[in-house]
């Protein structure tokens, strides 16, 4: 964490409201993009995991103790977002997915698809082989948490972490290699 993050936090428990603006609006869109890479791009879900993740960080942020040893905020955002997703998706089970929610339909997906097309495929291929895995990538390809801040998020220990990505990228790259010979 930097030390403009730890003042904003240490600010917003001291209930000076005006600074969860700036926490807000720098992990709005990573929170975002995770929820729609974890919903397979519904907006509607992406978006109430949004608006639930924010609205528990700022209900709870006086849990949250800058002063522990190897906190990270980053980490207990993502934690929260990931099971908020957990919660929402749960309670959408038995909803089928509504195709006019799919951010397929929309032009801006068309501008990421064409920026990170190696990583969405990366992510089909991980999706139809290890669902499990498929978080682990997100997390540290895409949203650059460290080991630590993974385990955190999906309460694994970070050597499990490290070791299971360790595999999880040597598999990849097997099965990619073409792209990489090219």
């Amino acid at each position: 964490m930097t030390k403009d993050e730890i003042e904003l936090i240490l600010q917003v428990q001291q209930w000076n409201l005006d600074s969860f603006t700036p926490l807000y609006e720098k992990y709005f869109q990573k929170v975002y993009s995770f929820a729609l890479l974890k919903s397979n791009w519904n907006v509607q879900v992406a978006e109430d995991v949004t608006a639930t993740t924010f609205m528990k960080v700022f209900e709870n942020i006086n849990k949250f103790s800058v002063e522990k040893e190897g906190s990270s905020f980053a980490a207990w955002l993502y934690n929260i977002a990931y099971h908020s997703l957990l919660d929402i998706l749960k309670r959408k089970e038995s909803d089928s997915i509504d195709d006019e929610n799919n951010i397929s339909n929309d032009s801006d997906f068309v501008d990421y698809f064409q920026k990170h097309v190696q990583t969405e495929q990366i992510l089909a291929y991980l999706w139809e082989l290890w669902k499990d895995k498929k978080d682990l990538f997100i997390l540290r390809i895409r949203e650059n948490l460290t080991y630590d801040e993974i385990a955190e998020v999906l309460w694994k220990r970070s050597s499990t972490c490290r070791k299971d990505f360790s595999k999880l990228i040597k598999k990849v790259a097997n099965h990619f290699k073409y792209w990489i010979e090219d």
